[in-house]
């Protein structure tokens, strides 16, 4: 304090001050350790929640007002605490609690249907894509995308019980080889019919099926990168037929499984495709709809008893995604992409986010769009991002059913300031950074006082 009280006026004062600002900062930040990313950089994700009534849907036009939970708050102090970016989203076999993986962190949320509330949350790891429940409840599968494993979570729904044992976690990333060249799972796609065997889509192309009730889980049945393509997502099971799609931003592919035998019957032929097939729906269990949300901004339909494709819906919106069809087999709802999307990188980007609501014609073999249900902005610059759709039946034929979209997009809340690094090696590495950093500064002081010190005798010589 006394230097700089020495060097109150003056230029040389201004500058003087301003260097041991400099240093005084620049030591404290090098102290701290990493910077911490602003909210504009990261956010606690997307947290929100809509459920739409059937009634909303029976008119020409959308007509009332959808429930809406903010998930950030519904699961704040439960389990595992907050996710961030929820993504897929599916109910368990009874429909009493929904499924709800986070894509940009480890988190798989279980919400009682009825109150809406989470009560359940469970980290698998690096990255929860998708997560689907056993035939008998008794379980749910979920895929640690990065972490390229694959968990099993037991589930108590009657008494909101939810347990992860990362022993028992499959390791897929020990299974990599020149026809399975990136391991990390996208999807556990479904089980098959009356049986426990999934099958898992792989990032870099081929499939596992995979006996998820032996402990450890096993493999039994591969398929390489040259049998099935790239990051298949969309899946529908009918009967002993298992289809499953892959889709890029270059390319559309739809394959056909028989799960008696766990066998690849065929890659089923598509007219005029476009590309980045993503979300699927099962219509009337003859015809399969599939949505392109890349090039073609269409959704294909697939005769199940042929495997040919026999129509096409043009008006959909831009970049569908996922979809689910009403108890009635009527509607058909699709995610339609925001124009800033989170994830699927630029095939994925849309332009209007919101909820298309499609009208099922012949039985499903042809179809168009009815309406269009907004979800926040529509402007050119909405973070509004809409992913995950599903379908909650009523409790009986005929009878009010509810629709839940998922608003992926991240929310201006701060993250909390990660915790102190430990280990030895990381607490020496922000010690010498900041020693650096300080010295540094200190030189910085001494070639300011030397350059004061020439004015000074430059004047007195004067």
């Amino acid at each position: 304090m006394l230097v700089i009280s020495s060097y109150r006026s003056g230029a040389i004062g201004w500058a003087f001050r301003g260097l041991v600002a400099m240093a005084v900062l620049l030591a404290a930040v090098a102290a701290s350790g990493p910077v911490q990313p602003t909210a504009a950089q990261e956010a606690v994700g997307g947290n929100r929640l809509y459920i739409y009534n059937s009634s909303s849907f029976a008119g020409a036009a959308f007509s009332g007002t959808p429930q809406v939970i903010d998930l950030e708050a519904a699961a704040k102090n439960v389990g595992a605490g907050v996710g961030v970016r929820p993504h897929l989203l599916l109910f368990n076999n009874s429909h009493s609690h929904a499924l709800l993986a986070n894509v940009a962190s480890g988190h798989v949320m279980f919400i009682d249907a009825a109150t809406r509330k989470v009560v359940g949350n469970i980290d698998i790891g690096e990255q929860a894509h998708g997560a689907i429940s056993s035939p008998d409840d008794r379980f749910a599968i979920a895929a640690n995308q990065n972490g390229k494993k694959l968990a099993r979570i037991a589930t108590d729904y009657e008494n909101n019980v939810f347990t992860h044992a990362p022993a028992n976690d499959l390791d897929l990333k020990a299974l990599e080889d020149a026809g399975h060249p990136d391991n990390a799972p996208i999807c556990p796609i479904l089980f098959a019919q009356s049986g426990f065997n999934v099958y898992v889509t792989l990032r870099g192309g081929g499939l596992f099926v995979v006996d998820t009730a032996a402990t450890p889980m096993k493999v039994v049945k591969s398929f390489t990168k040259d049998e099935v393509a790239p990051a298949g997502c969309g899946g529908a099971v009918l009967g002993t037929k298992m289809y499953i799609n892959s889709g890029t931003a270059t390319s559309a592919d739809l394959y056909l499984f028989d799960t008696q035998t766990d066998t690849l019957v065929q890659k089923v032929p598509l007219q005029s495709p476009g590309t980045d097939a993503h979300g699927m729906a099962l219509v009337n269990r003859r015809y399969l709809w599939m949505g392109y949300r890349g090039e073609g901004d269409k959704v294909a339909i697939i005769d199940t008893s042929t495997n040919t494709q026999v129509g096409t819906v043009s008006d959909v919106g831009q970049a569908p995604d996922l979809m689910d069809v009403s108890p009635a087999g009527d509607l058909v709802f699709v995610a339609l992409r925001g124009p800033n999307n989170l994830t699927g990188g630029p095939s994925a980007k849309g332009a209007t986010p919101g909820l298309a609501v499609l009208e099922v014609k012949q039985g499903g073999r042809d179809g168009g769009r009815k309406m269009f249900v907004p979800i926040g902005s529509q402007a050119a610059d909405s973070t509004v991002d809409p992913h995950a759709v599903a379908v909650r039946p009523g409790a009986g034929p005929g009878s009010p059913y509810e629709v839940w979209v998922i608003d992926q997009s991240n929310r201006a809340t701060p993250v909390a300031p990660a915790p102190p690094a430990t280990g030895t090696g990381q607490a020496n590495a922000q010690n010498g950074s900041a020693l650096t950093v300080l010295l540094a500064a200190l030189a910085l002081l001494a070639a300011a006082g030397a350059w004061r010190w020439r004015i000074a005798l430059r004047n007195l010589r004067s």
